[in-house]
């Protein structure tokens, strides 16, 4: 997960092992609800979620009670974004590089990491060419 600012600079970058998956809709959810409890931590401004993931976005956006094995993960996740202004939205694939780059980054490495204001170099320059067309107002 990567806590970015409006102008697209990192103040945070954090990667989690996972030790006990089931599959890969309950890693986005459980990066999802680490980076929203981290960001909400970190920051006092609206949070903006972006996830590559339809049926994690699916399962948080319902208004229907979520009978599925991830329904505590998506309560949690409800529970934190009704703490502050947040959304979540969709992007492609292509647009999440560096959080890619982190999951495989603590898979390879078998670690638990969190850097402040960085991260892995790899994941700095992805992250730097991601927001170079960003348009600051």
């Amino acid at each position: 997960m990567i806590l970015r600012d409006h102008r697209g600079a990192i103040n945070f970058s954090s990667c989690r092992v996972l030790f006990s998956c089931r599959d890969s809709l309950e890693a986005e959810l459980c990066a999802c609800m680490e980076g929203l409890s981290l960001a909400l931590q970190r920051s006092e401004l609206p949070i903006v979620v972006e996830m590559d993931s339809l049926e994690a976005i699916s399962l948080i956006s319902s208004l229907d009670a979520d009978r599925s094995v991830y329904s505590s993960i998506v309560r949690e996740i409800k529970h934190l974004m009704g703490l502050r202004k947040t959304c979540i939205s969709h992007i492609v694939r292509s647009q999440n590089k560096a959080s890619d780059c982190l999951a495989k980054f603590a898979r390879t490495q078998g670690r638990t990491l969190t850097w402040l204001g960085a991260g892995p170099d790899e994941v700095v320059e992805i992250a730097f060419y991601d927001c170079k067309d960003v348009v600051i107002e």
